[in-house]
């Protein structure tokens, strides 16, 4: 407890220190240095000492915790403490819980007890009253595929989006701000797509990341394990863009590859190419489908097999469908 007999307070380098009594209160038992909270603050703002930042979290009825700049004088309050928080290591700053801080050192508001919505203010006359308290905007939302930093969800916040591994960033757009409001600016949906698949299942149309696309490039790596036939179909809705079918033995034709169309599910005319089938069965092979400039390029194993004019002038794919004897460890699409 803080004595009453203690008069005399030192601000010395922005650490409050009460001295000349028995008993006195201790800064340096509760202060953390070079700690601080992630992601909590709910309110953030100048402060020229820590005094002031400690007063300020004992005036609020959401404070639990504080943090303090000392090179930039800035004040960070958090709705959490040390125990359901978490405290990191950051250089040059201080971090305490508010239990540990007395009362008094609120002035005039010791002695208001201001509801969970609401926090102590005092006026220029030294009056203290109750007023309502910005709670911040929360926790930022979670969008798929994307991880996220902040430092906490005070009014003017941000929030940096970040896609992971195996997605990619379909818009510019990659910040939502803390609004006025207590909202988190509405990101862009979708913002992330995937464009990677691991052991990617068979007779599913994968989409192409970002939506519907003119240029990109796909890439199948997968090990043929029958004597029959696979294939990769680039789709749009029920219609087949572009067909390239690999045909071990089917339908009489042995070791050959057929490329081809499908409108309203009639199939149009095969085209077949002067290469034979360059895959063994049981050995991994990587085909590679380049849409560029109205033209379909196949490669296998990184040889040029086929130069595919489309049939559909401006059709753009919107998935990948891979089916047949084939046993696929990975694909993926790369917008160009």
């Amino acid at each position: 407890m803080l004595s009453n007999h203690c008069k005399i307070v030192f601000l010395i380098w922005g650490i409050v220190k009460l001295v000349h009594c028995d008993n006195c209160f201790d800064v340096a038992t509760v202060v953390q240095h070079d700690k601080y909270m992630e992601h909590q603050v709910f309110r953030k703002f100048r402060s020229l000492s820590l005094y002031i930042c400690v007063s300020e979290c004992l005036q609020s009825s959401r404070c639990l915790s504080f943090g303090f700049d000392k090179k930039r004088r800035t004040c960070f309050l958090n709705d959490k403490d040390s125990v359901n928080g978490n405290v990191v290591e950051r250089t040059g700053f201080l971090f305490s819980d508010i239990l540990h801080w007395p009362r008094s050192l609120s002035g005039p508001c010791s002695v208001v007890l201001c509801p969970a919505s609401f926090r102590c203010q005092v006026d220029r006359l030294g009056r203290a009253a109750c007023v309502p308290e910005f709670f911040g905007c929360g926790q930022p939302p979670e969008l798929t595929g994307a991880s996220k930093t902040y430092e906490g969800h005070y009014q003017g916040a941000v929030t940096t989006y970040i896609c992971k591994q195996d997605f990619t960033a379909c818009h510019d757009k990659v910040t939502s701000i803390c609004q006025s409001s207590g909202q988190w600016e509405k990101m862009t949906t979708g913002w992330c797509s995937q464009n990677v698949w691991l052991n990617p299942a068979l007779d599913v149309k994968h989409p192409l990341p970002c939506g519907p696309s003119r240029a990109f490039t796909a890439t199948v790596i997968g090990t043929p394990n029958q004597a029959t036939r696979w294939d990769v179909g680039l789709w749009k809705d029920d219609d087949v863009l572009f067909y390239s079918d690999f045909r071990f033995l089917f339908s009489g034709m042995k070791r050959v590859i057929v490329m081809d169309t499908q409108f309203n599910r009639v199939w149009g005319a095969h085209v077949i190419a002067r290469h034979r089938l360059p895959m063994t069965l049981g050995k991994e092979t990587e085909i590679r489908i380049t849409l560029h400039n109205g033209i379909y390029k196949l490669e296998i194993d990184g040889n040029s097999i086929f130069n595919y004019t489309e049939r559909l002038k401006g059709g753009e794919p919107v998935s990948v469908l891979i089916r047949g004897a084939v046993s696929v460890r990975l694909m993926e699409i790369l917008l160009n």
